[in-house]
């Protein structure tokens, strides 16, 4: 192995590892970009009209928060939250909504019961029978139940991924296209090597199922648009795994915009996914056929 060649993650230590995996070793002041995430959401709901923990399932944590279009018929953009499908919620990521909603569009946030509460295969569940419930009940929206698309950051990215394959529509009485687009930010593509991280015991992901579950494994259907991100500054395995990923997309001949921002680390990079000044929002915003309400220049 060359003295620039990146070492697999086959051969890192724990310590490596974890910091290779954990946003918190990566990022050491996320508490301070964690803070704006959520002056930055407690403001939009303060200043947008929503309907808030909107339940789509039984349990406490199957709900969605509604941020209606102004006009009926307009594309819905369903946003799935991260956080090592552990922690957080819809509440720390409203801030994604208002690029959307001034676009002309209709946005909705997607709640889900956390591990170890319920195993992953659980989460994945639920995040699908809220995209369910969404073609059902676009009109509560003022959208459109044919122009519906996806997106998430983090390990919301890789329940997005999980949105969008063709295995499970049929079950749920959904169109095999019911997704018309996906923007997957800084995602977890590939489980394999989480299952060697601390906190991975919770998602209760055996190494017999675990490829099942990988998006690198299970990738999208061939014809799904995609815009795929992942911040410059983020670590060389997080960069790794969306470059990986984009070798899938482009085998299989999906449409996508591979987009990898210089000045963003795990963070920031939600910022930018709300900021219509970006190529990031921007890209995700013209997927939905609506033009930004602002660009740079």
């Amino acid at each position: 192995m060359g003295k620039n060649t990146p070492k697999p993650y086959q051969e890192m230590s724990p310590e490596e590892l974890e910091f290779e995996y954990s946003p918190r070793k990566a990022v050491p002041d996320h508490p301070v970009w964690k803070a704006h995430w959520n002056l930055a959401s407690e403001l939009v709901r303060r200043q947008r009209k929503g309907r808030l923990r909107v339940p789509y399932g039984p349990t406490e944590g199957q709900t969605v928060d509604i941020f209606p279009a102004d006009k009926p018929g307009a594309p819905i953009n369903v946003f799935v939250h991260g956080g090592f499908w552990r922690f957080l919620d819809s509440f720390d990521h409203t801030l994604v909504a208002p690029a959307v909603l001034d676009a002309g569009g209709a946005s909705i946030l997607v709640n889900y019961d956390l591990c170890p509460k319920v195993p992953l295969t659980e989460v994945i569940r639920q995040v699908r029978a809220a995209l369910k419930w969404v073609w059902e009940n676009a009109e509560e929206a003022n959208g459109d139940r044919n122009k519906i698309f996806i997106s998430g950051h983090s390990a919301g990215g890789h329940l997005t991924m999980m949105l969008s394959t063709d295995d499970f529509q049929e079950q749920l009485g959904l169109p095999i296209d019911v997704v018309k687009g996906a923007t997957v930010v800084s995602a977890m593509l590939d489980l394999e090597p989480i299952l060697l991280v601390p906190g991975s015991e919770d998602l209760k992901v055996s190494a017999d199922n675990v490829r099942a579950l990988s998006p690198r494994y299970t990738p999208p259907r061939p014809d799904l648009p995609i815009v795929l991100a992942v911040g410059g500054r983020e670590t060389r395995e997080w960069i790794r795994q969306t470059d990986d990923m984009m070798d899938v997309l482009k085998q299989r001949g999906n449409p996508t915009i591979y987009l990898k921002p210089d000045y963003d680390q795990h963070y920031s990079i939600l910022l930018s996914l709300g900021n219509p000044l970006t190529e990031l929002c921007s890209s995700m915003l013209r997927q939905m056929g609506l033009e930004p309400p602002l660009e740079l220049g």
